[in-house]
């Protein structure tokens, strides 16, 4: 255990010493949610004590987690707590330090209107009474559906020339193809995926770091709500402000597209100047 509790210390400090330099992005910077590092069959997780991480709790891998995930879910032997899910060469380079801080996200989204949202969503609801927990990696997503892809295409090509209005018109016509159950799901990875992306590329912004567009270039998948929810969270943030920090608004804003109107159908309240 001794070895283990010490062999990622450089790991954390680069960790904490990054986090110093852009907690000023967003509150969630300042957290220090839990790390589990997979490694040997075991999550060895490392708690926040004392100005440092520190090894306290050794528990098996029953999941079998493959080496390289990147993740966040919650843990029973942490109380159910959210905790950030890695494997050791998270430690290697800053891009994937910066990836952690994606995953802090999940652990933010979590501990403060995740739960509250899924209530209101039916696909979450029904995935929770079948015991579905895997829905939001494995929803059969039409992402092969040629209306799908032409009109995302299009939808792309709207938040690149950041006309509101255009980028209105084809959500209309994109949630218009899918079916109630399907725009949920959409509507749902582009707020939580996508808000993880919109800061993942704030902290590469002010780190001199390329960003990440995983998801922009066809063939279209889950990757692609995170492109398009993070370009979209960017615009809304920029139109209100305040939404930045109530991350649940950011939800509300995608789900409805109150943002991206034409001026004519806008409500007067609808932008924060």
């Amino acid at each position: 255990m001794k070895d283990i509790a010490t062999k990622y210390y450089n790991g954390f400090e680069s960790l904490l010493n990054l986090q110093n330099e852009v907690e000023e992005i967003h509150p969630l910077l300042t957290e220090h949610y839990p790390i589990a590092i997979v490694e040997d069959e075991h999550f060895y997780i490392y708690e926040y004590q004392e100005a440092g991480y520190r090894l306290t709790h050794i528990e098996p891998d029953t999941m079998n987690i493959p080496i390289g995930v990147r993740a966040a879910f919650p843990l029973e032997c942490m109380q159910y707590q959210a905790v950030v899910v890695v494997t050791g060469e998270v430690f290697d380079t800053v891009k994937e330090l910066i990836v952690v801080f994606h995953e802090f996200v999940h652990c933010y989204q979590y501990h403060t209107c995740e739960m509250d949202l899924r209530k209101q969503i039916e696909l979450a609801k029904r995935s929770l009474n079948s015991e579905s927990y895997s829905w939001e990696l494995d929803y059969p997503f039409p992402y092969t559906n040629n209306q799908y892809i032409q009109l995302t295409k299009t939808l792309l090509e709207s938040i690149e020339k950041k006309d509101l209005k255009q980028i209105g018109a084809a959500r209309r016509k994109l949630k218009e193809c899918l079916t109630s159950e399907q725009v949920e799901y959409m509507v749902w990875q582009e707020w939580k995926e996508g808000f993880a992306r919109y800061i993942e590329n704030r902290l590469n912004a002010q780190l001199g770091i390329n960003q990440n567009h995983w998801g922009k270039e066809e063939p279209y998948g889950r990757p692609t709500f995170y492109e398009v929810g993070s370009r979209l969270i960017d615009l809304i943030v920029k139109a209100s402000p305040s939404s930045l920090y109530r991350i649940d608004e950011l939800y509300y804003a995608l789900n409805s597209d109150q943002y991206f109107q034409g001026r004519e159908e806008r409500t007067h309240d609808a932008f924060d100047f």
